[in-house]
């Protein structure tokens, strides 16, 4: 059965329920379930090569940063057995599980928000939000936003060939970058401004503020769209209830 945005976000919600209120064990099993969710299930692959290889670069850069900070909080909160000993440094058993949870628990609330992202195209994510009634307005901001997120990395590339191409030294060292960094961000801004003021305006004359028609899906498959989203958010609740009887009870 193919997800709907409803589901989709609730299963974020419940993802982040899950981030705060349970044990980073849990939560490591679920960021599992997550990568492997990516690759069996069709409604979150991701929707083009460009998001599937952002979606890889940030689990990697994810595992890196989950050493790095279990590694420095290990070595500056001291606290519990010393775990290891390299040269002269002690690394402590409180602030190794500091560090393991907490970039654990980060590590679960990005990769939700990614791999919604990436699998669920810009388009119908804007269509599910003005059917389900938010002010166009505040749509129409969203779509701006997102849109300019997702054309990011490809401006600041076309901005550091054509200061190149002037003689910026903008690929210099980290003074020289440094230098330069005005002369980078200051023509990114600009053009994104001006592009957002004129997308704004097409979407405008295109009527892009009246109130789309929703379209009706089967009785059949609505019912089991509901039936899904509402089994999450109960799950949701019974996290919640569970925590707050543990917290009260212990």
């Amino acid at each position: 059965m193919r997800l709907d945005l409803s589901s989709k976000l609730a299963l974020v919600l419940l993802l982040w329920l899950c981030a705060f209120l349970l044990d980073w064990s849990i939560n490591l099993i679920l960021i599992t379930l997550l990568i492997l969710v990516r690759y069996l299930l069709p409604g979150y692959r991701p929707q083009s090569a460009r998001a599937s290889k952002s979606f890889n670069k940030f689990l990697f850069y994810g595992g890196t940063i989950v050493f790095l900070f279990a590694g420095i909080n290990a070595l500056f909160l001291r606290g519990g057995d010393v775990v290891l000993t390299i040269a002269t440094l002690d690394f402590h058993e409180e602030g190794l599980m500091f560090g393991i949870r907490t970039a654990v628990r980060l590590l679960l609330l990005s990769i939700s928000i990614l791999l919604f992202f990436a699998s669920t195209p810009l388009r119908d994510f804007i269509r599910f939000l003005q059917q389900k009634g938010l002010p166009p307005q505040l749509v129409l901001v969203l779509l701006l936003t997102l849109h300019f997120l997702d054309q990011l990395p490809a401006r600041i590339h076309q901005v550091f060939v054509a200061q190149e191409a002037r003689g910026a030294p903008v690929r210099a060292g980290i003074f020289s970058r440094s230098q330069a960094l005005f002369s980078v961000v200051s023509p990114l801004v600009l053009s994104s401004i001006i592009e957002s003021i004129d997308r704004g305006t097409a979407l405008e004359v295109r009527g892009f503020l009246h109130k789309p028609v929703p379209m009706p899906a089967a009785a059949h498959e609505q019912r089991s769209r509901n039936l899904l989203t509402a089994a999450v958010i109960l799950l949701s609740v019974a996290i919640i209830i569970y925590s707050v009887l543990r917290w009260l009870l212990v």
